[in-house]
């Protein structure tokens, strides 16, 4: 099993790190496993300019994330994690899914229904992305409160199932452990994430 880990924390000891260092816990030990993180990387925010429907099936921009994009192609497992800032995602992390965009075919468009809505497994259709990749996706909030930032957890893993990930996993990790000792439930994500890299191996 081949697993590309994009880290979107600049935080190394941090809580979205430890999420994905316990799911890699439950990898099977033959599992191949590549770590990007992002804030070391030198990487730029997509340009809107459609090359990708065009003239190429990936990315124009050439930067650190380039050999990232080629590593999904060839994986069985995306896991991205990031903090929550501000209600969001953090900005190296929204760099990394914007330039996910080249996963769509040019004609994605006919994936909308006339009254603009999607259909989704119509939608799927037009991914570039080989079948069976699965996505996980790790987030960390210092709020301890579910319904704070929730929004999160329904939007994003929407647009992944739109990119071609067959199957689509979120791992919350809620309250920071320091500043909210008793109420928060970071223990429980880090179990989550082991049980599902165990479930991931098989």
């Amino acid at each position: 099993m081949k697993v590309t880990v994009v880290n979107g924390s600049a935080r190394i000891k941090g809580n979205s790190h430890a999420i994905v260092n316990a799911l890699c816990e439950g990898f099977a030990e033959d599992a191949e496993i590549k770590s990007y993180e992002l804030s070391k990387m030198t990487n730029s925010g997509c340009l809107g300019c459609m090359s990708c429907k065009g003239k190429t099936e990936r990315c124009i921009i050439q930067d650190d994330l380039t050999p990232v994009y080629e590593e999904i192609h060839e994986s069985d497992v995306l896991v991205l994690a990031s903090p929550v800032y501000f209600g969001d995602v953090s900005g190296q992390a929204k760099i990394f899914i914007d330039r996910l965009y080249h996963l769509f075919a040019p004609d994605f468009h006919d994936g909308f229904d006339p009254e603009g809505g999607v259909i989704e497994e119509k939608m799927r259709s037009y991914s570039r992305l080989k079948r069976g990749v699965k996505f996980v996706f790790v987030t960390s909030q210092g709020a301890a409160m579910e319904d704070m930032y929730a929004d999160i957890q329904g939007r994003y893993p929407l647009f992944f199932k739109y990119l071609g990930f067959d199957e689509v996993y979120s791992i919350r990790g809620l309250g920071d452990p320091i500043a909210f000792p008793e109420a928060n439930r970071m223990e429980d994500a880090l179990e989550q994430a082991r049980e599902l890299g165990k479930r991931l191996s098989f």
